[in-house]
């Protein structure tokens, strides 16, 4: 809003899933730009729709596309149609990208400004220039066959519209990545909290933005608490963790500079004397310091559960609240507990102070019978790529047979969709070692309890969603396979392929079983918080994912003036979640309090 009110045209647009630009702004807000009050200049905002820029960007492609994936290929029309009117799980940073640079093109801005998903996405979507320029190499091999057909039957060849449809993407791929690449045109600014796994996760981010050539103009240290206005235990041990972290971010990414943002005051305390009105008891407990088996977790974990997830808006505490969980469940009787991270922007380790990679391993100074893993999506994708690879050429082998002839174009059409793959389909198969780590057949060492800490709210629902999408797919190139089995067998790929199908059902009935799984959503007592839970909420039920709590993390206690009016507004958000959560018994509401001192350590 400063930029607009300063006299310039500015679009301000949400690439996260999630969003929550308009609650920022007060306004309802769609995927084309909508005016926005300012006191002089211009301001337009717009929270993108992945999925109706993907039906737009294919519907004025879907001709050329088709063509070049019937010259290209062994399928038909009715093949290809069938494909492009798929799922395609991931997308939404793909195509995000392109309807972002489309917007930005559609006006005369003199600033876009745009709102991100948390780190591990923003990475991605930074990455898709490079997905778009394979996108173009696949179809160019698929041209590649019509191309030499032509020449070898007509004796030249004549480039068409297809030859620009691939040139299109190329140009697209290429001129994105200049963009963000091109310091004077465009500037990155990182926002992370003055906490410590905050911290971690923004080493971790700006290596990620280093290494796609993306410079960053700086750092933004959000909700710095400020000094109190007289003795208050919590505020001054706050400011002396806090101050630690901003000294460290400032030796960690010199010489960026730094900017601090004061957490926001209301000075309309309460009297110093009045008591903070509670919740009813029977709607809210909150959990004692240090039982062996907190009575939360029994109510969130009953013997018969298998899985625990926990998921929320970045920022929350979600990934505390499972190493948390993880621990008090170890402690306590019962089986091994496996924590796992599906977060592609890692922070179990940092929160258990232990380095975690993709193999289980034992947290010091918990309970031997607590494992930790981060999971790593790339490593499971390219191992079902090495995989698929082998069918694939198994495939094309025996369809040569003793003939001299191998159809080179189709196989190397084959090996680059392999290493394409859909955005997102990495996470799929990671996901998948949820149902290998509760499988005993085989694993005789699986654990009874699996706490899954995800991505913040926009991906946790994609990757719950991907198991139904990728299943469609998989369907879709069996009844290929079988279609044509009389041109290219069966084999090593329908098996596979029959596997996984396999794999992705039993995943989803585990995700839907009340009696084996569960979802905490965790939460902050603000208002975008909560605006996102209720959203979040809500998917859940349209997906039928059972949901078993809710966690209302950093609950602020009694304290200095500026605590208590802290706490005032808390009570508001915390009704609010309370009469949109406590629809029925059994599903409790945990309320957290704030420390004076986040350890990584729960």
């Amino acid at each position: 809003m400063a930029l607009a009110e300063s006299g310039r045209r500015v679009l301000v647009v949400s690439t996260d899933p999630a969003h929550s630009l308009g609650d920022a702004l007060g306004r309802r807000l769609g995927p084309r730009p909508r005016p926005v009050p300012v006191r002089r200049g211009t301001l337009r905002a717009a929270e993108l729709d992945a999925d109706a820029a993907l039906g737009r960007w294919l519907d004025q492609r879907r001709d050329g596309l088709a063509t070049i994936a019937l010259r290209g290929t062994y399928l038909d029309r009715e093949d290809v149609e069938r494909f492009l009117s798929l799922s395609l799980p991931g997308t939404d940073e793909l195509i995000g990208l392109l309807e972002l640079a489309r917007l930005a093109r559609a006006s005369p801005w003199d600033d876009v400004v745009v709102d991100t998903a948390p780190t591990g996405h923003t990475l991605r979507l930074l990455q898709m220039p490079e997905t778009l320029r394979q996108i173009a190499s696949v179809l160019d091999d698929m041209q590649a066959k019509h191309r030499f057909l032509s020449r070898s039957l007509g004796g030249r060849y004549r480039a068409d519209s297809a030859d620009a449809l691939i040139a299109e993407i190329e140009q697209e791929s290429s001129g994105i990545l200049a963009l963000l690449r091109d310091a004077e045109r465009t500037t990155f600014s990182w926002v992370m909290l003055p906490e410590a796994l905050s911290l971690e996760e923004s080493r971790d981010g700006l290596a990620g933005l280093q290494r796609s050539g993306i410079s960053v103009g700086e750092i933004v240290v959000n909700r710095d608490t400020p000094a109190p206005p007289g003795p208050c235990a919590l505020c001054e041990g706050r400011r002396r963790s806090e101050a630690r972290v901003l000294a460290e971010t400032a030796r960690a990414f010199r010489p960026l500079p730094m900017r601090v943002v004061p957490a926001r005051d209301d000075r309309r305390a309460p009297p110093a004397g009045s008591a903070r009105k509670r919740v009813p008891a029977v709607a809210t407990r909150r959990s004692p310091r240090a039982p062996a088996e907190p009575w939360w977790l029994s109510d969130l974990m009953p013997p018969s559960r298998r899985l625990l997830v926990f998921g929320g808006k970045g920022g929350v505490g979600k990934t505390t609240a499972a190493a948390t969980a993880a621990l008090a469940r170890a402690d306590g009787p019962g089986g091994r507990v496996l924590v796992l991270s599906a977060d592609p922007a890692h922070s179990l380790g940092d929160a258990l102070s232990v380095r975690l990679g993709d193999d289980e391993r034992a947290v010091p100074g918990a309970s031997p019978r607590l494992r930790a893993r981060e999971l790593d999506a790339d490593r499971a994708l390219a191992a079902a790529r090495a995989r698929y690879r082998g069918a694939v050429d198994e495939l094309f082998d025996a369809l040569r047979g003793s003939s001299n002839l191998d159809p080179a174009f189709d196989r190397a059409v084959m090996q680059d969709l392999i290493a394409l793959a859909p955005p997102g389909i990495d996470e799929l198969f990671a996901l998948a070692a949820v149902t290998d780590a509760l499988t005993p057949q085989g694993n005789p060492g699986a654990p009874s309890t699996v706490v899954l800490d995800t991505a913040p709210t926009g991906h946790a629902l994609r990757l719950l969603a991907l198991p139904d999408a990728a299943r469609e797919w998989i369907q879709a190139l069996l009844s290929v396979l079988l279609k044509y089995r009389q041109v290219v067998g069966l084999g090593q790929l329908a098996q596979e392929l029959v596997e996984m199908s396999k794999q992705l059902r039993a995943l989803e009935a585990l995700l839907r079983d009340p009696a084996r799984t569960a979802f905490v959503a965790v939460t902050r007592p603000a208002d975008l918080p909560r605006r996102e839970t209720a959203r979040l909420l809500d998917q859940l039920g349209a997906m039928g994912i059972p949901v078993a709590g809710l966690l209302v993390n950093a609950i602020t206690p009694p304290g200095c003036a500026r605590c208590r009016r802290a706490a005032a507004r808390e009570e508001k958000h915390v009704r609010a979640l309370a009469r949109r959560f406590l629809t029925r018994a059994g599903r409790p509401m945990i309320l957290a309090p704030m420390t004076a001192d986040p350890a990584r350590r729960p």
